[in-house]
């Protein structure tokens, strides 16, 4: 995952849309910050508000969460999840089961942002003449 692509763009080709089509902005923008809210307040990421396409995830990562950071491939999948959902829902019938894989997704990002971060330990060799 290249965290210096657009957000707006990648969610504009994960619903189906060309990178550059913009008439659908609007409705995109509002379910994205929307995704971003809910992650905020699980503890994840920083405060981010899109508004056009110049915001990137990398805008989203808080230099403080270091063992959450790791993760940070999760966070467009749920952002695109979440806002596919509510843009172009699936038939009703799957609904239910796309909504609980984005809870666990969610659940799983806030459980990984909220391991606090361990630094490596070297191991020693046991020889005297390192």
């Amino acid at each position: 995952m290249d965290v210096n692509k657009s957000i707006l763009k990648d969610i504009r080709q994960a619903v189906g849309l060309s990178s550059d089509t913009t008439d659908f902005d609007a409705d995109l923008l509002m379910h994205i910050n929307s995704a971003i809210g809910k992650l905020n307040q699980n503890g994840i990421g920083k405060f981010l508000l899109v508004t056009d396409d110049e915001a990137i995830w990398n805008d989203m990562l808080d230099p403080t969460q270091t063992a959450g950071n790791q993760y940070v491939g999760l966070i467009p999948l749920y952002v695109e999840l979440s806002t596919k959902l509510l843009f172009d829902p699936p038939p009703p019938s799957s609904v239910q089961y796309h909504a609980s894989n984005i809870d666990q997704l969610l659940w799983r990002l806030k459980i990984a942002y909220e391991e606090p971060y361990v630094e490596p330990v070297e191991e020693d060799s046991g020889d005297i003449f390192d």
